[in-house]
């Protein structure tokens, strides 16, 4: 491992200011593609495994403990926020990622031997030998891959849905005696109250979490120490176990060696699988979205149930005009979403033989997915759900007007008269009420006993419950 300093490489010494060497620098000349890079919590990903490798590489006296310390060093200050710049490489590389890390390898390298310089050390660290030993791109980037993920996930998207998930009980609470017309088909149907309705959306993302953690677990399993095809050649026994270990300690997070290398490398099945749940969620996102901005539609020719928050105004023509405007970037944010999961689902099926080579796809939008859905529910919850009222008026007249409620009669009056008091009250516009006192069927006394006796039973089957 020791060898001389006899000379001042040029990957670290020629501009100052650009720390990486002839592979990036080639990178950038090769593939000049778009705007999009890799964000940050990726890079930390690597440079995490870096660190916990070099860690690794020297209880296993492959490497010098004095270049292991430099290299450890030079990750720690990349991890603190430090050299952010010098990680410019677009996304649109070779399907491998090894331009991205190798940019990382020769970045720490860089640091690591401007650290021996400055302490009159008479050693060189290598990119490649050093910092990237016991390693390939092939494992090392889908190793990143699943630790970026799961870390936004665990940190991020699931504290922004509980955020929503809140603000959404606390509208159930506030409405949950409010009774409202139901509608199917968007036509009306039955009685249901406000509180019926948001314990549904809330629902709805409950699953999505439920499906969230599931894939999850199987994102905690790493492919690091599988080398280039899987077999582990170049690393020594027990490399991927002992690095898993360290990144689970420095994560908090439980990452465990998968237990087929030779899959872990050649395959992205298990963030197809977590994109999918991504999608579930922004699909029960897009469903209260456009349920909001129904409700809310209006004020005088919608359906004018809810009030939503006035942010800001809402046409530069129309004085006066609101908008749904939180409801609509919550809208383009989940189909950006189903976009992003297609482009993964078909990144995942290709690759050839033993490498998938769309990883830089599949980790772009998936990150890109999660991202997008926590800023969006955060902005939802914030701007919209926490300002939502009601306008009861409306709510009460629509309630009065409803011909399907008649359906909670039939058991006790029967479908064919039910029927008749229908057709009465659509033909002179007037409630059920007034067509069943018209038509002699009872008493308007009688008919709001047998109402009250009827809602009385529908609240017995509300099953929704604390969630």
């Amino acid at each position: 491992m020791k060898k001389k300093n006899p000379h001042k490489e040029e990957s670290f010494r020629q501009n100052p200011d650009k720390l990486w060497g002839t592979q990036t620098q080639l990178c950038l000349e090769h593939f000049r593609i778009g705007p999009q890079v890799f964000p940050a919590c990726f890079i930390k990903a690597l440079v995490s495994i870096k660190r916990a490798c070099a860690e690794v590489n020297e209880s296993c006296q492959l490497l010098d403990s004095e270049c292991a310390e430099a290299i450890v060093n030079s990750c720690n200050d990349i991890l603190e926020g430090a050299y952010s710049e010098q990680f410019p490489l677009s996304v649109w590389q070779t399907g491998s990622g090894t331009q991205t890390n190798m940019n990382v390898n020769e970045v720490i390298c860089t640091l690591a031997n401007n650290m021996l310089l400055a302490k009159h050390c008479d050693l060189l660290i290598h990119a490649n030998d050093h910092v990237n030993m016991s390693q390939s791109s092939n494992d090392v980037f889908p190793t990143a891959m699943h630790i970026s993920v799961a870390e936004m996930t665990q940190q991020k998207l699931f504290k922004n849905l509980t955020h929503l998930d809140q603000e959404l009980a606390a509208k159930q609470e506030d409405f949950k005696e409010i009774l409202t017309v139901g509608r199917t088909h968007l036509m009306d149907a039955l009685p249901l109250t406000m509180g019926d309705i948001i314990s549904a959306h809330r629902a709805q993302l409950s699953y999505a979490q439920k499906a969230l953690n599931d894939s999850l677990k199987e994102v905690y399993f790493l492919a690091i120490g599988g080398t280039a095809v899987g077999n582990g050649a170049n690393a020594p026994a027990g490399f991927g176990t002992m690095v898993c270990r360290r990144l689970s300690e420095s994560y908090t997070l439980p990452f465990k060696l998968q237990d087929n290398l030779f899959a872990a490398v050649c395959g992205e099945d298990v963030l197809l699988r977590h994109s999918g749940a991504v999608k579930q969620l922004a699909a029960a996102l897009l469903k209260m979205a456009n349920d909001f901005r129904l409700l809310g539609s209006g004020p005088r020719c919608g359906f004018n149930e809810w009030r939503l928050s006035a942010n800001e105004a809402g046409s530069s023509i129309m004085p006066g005009k609101v908008n749904p405007t939180q409801c609509e970037a919550l809208s383009m944010v989940c189909l950006q979403v189903f976009g992003n999961d297609l482009s993964i689902s078909l990144g995942a099926s290709q690759g050839q033989l033993q490498l998938n080579t769309y990883r830089p796809l599949i980790i772009h939008n998936l990150l890109e997915s999660i991202a997008l859905l926590t800023d969006a529910m955060d902005s939802f919850a914030t701007h919209c759900v926490r300002g939502l009222s009601l306008n009861e008026s409306q709510i009460a007249k629509n309630v009065k007007m409803n011909l399907s409620a008649i359906t909670l009669l039939a058991p006790k009056i029967g479908y064919d008269q039910a029927a008749e008091i229908v057709k009465a009250a659509l033909a002179a516009d007037i409630t059920l009420a007034e067509a069943a006192v018209k038509l002699n069927v009872c008493s308007p006394y009688e008919w709001q006993q047998l109402i009250a006796d009827a809602m009385k039973g529908l609240a017995a089957h509300n099953q929704y419950g604390e969630l």
